[in-house]
């Protein structure tokens, strides 16, 4: 996780990410995911390719990220944190407050075949 560059004054704050320092990658698509029932959860995939970006930009959001070296989890909790999502890492979004917006940067466009959505698959893969 990393905190992301913020500049306050009496008018407020301002968070910035940018491509080739904060991202690494060219952002291709951006969504966020909100409004999610206490006790549900998302994710549960990997990518193939995709590098992937969140920020809680409200409230609070739990996530799991496991790959190769094993499994780990974060909370994004301030709108300055940011969470790195490389290709081949499973993730689940496990705990969104009631008021959580999760901002979503990723590397490429959306292709469904492009997604790992079985674990075992997803464990077969990472321990070729």
């Amino acid at each position: 996780m990393k905190r992301l560059k913020t500049f306050t004054d009496e008018r407020g704050s301002l968070t910035v990410a940018e491509t080739g320092k904060d991202l690494p990658f060219e952002v291709k698509r951006a969504y966020w995911i909100y409004g999610v029932p206490e006790g549900h959860e998302r994710g549960k995939h990997a990518n193939r390719i995709t590098y992937q970006y969140l920020v809680a930009v409200k409230g609070c959001v739990t996530i799991a990220l496991e790959d190769k070296d094993g499994r780990r989890t974060y909370v994004l909790d301030a709108p300055d944190k940011g969470l790195l999502i490389p290709p081949l890492t499973w993730n689940e979004l496990l705990h969104f407050s009631e008021d959580a917006v999760l901002l979503v940067l990723s590397s490429q466009p959306y292709r469904p075949e492009m997604y790992i959505n079985s674990y075992e698959e997803f464990l077969r893969i990472i321990h070729e």
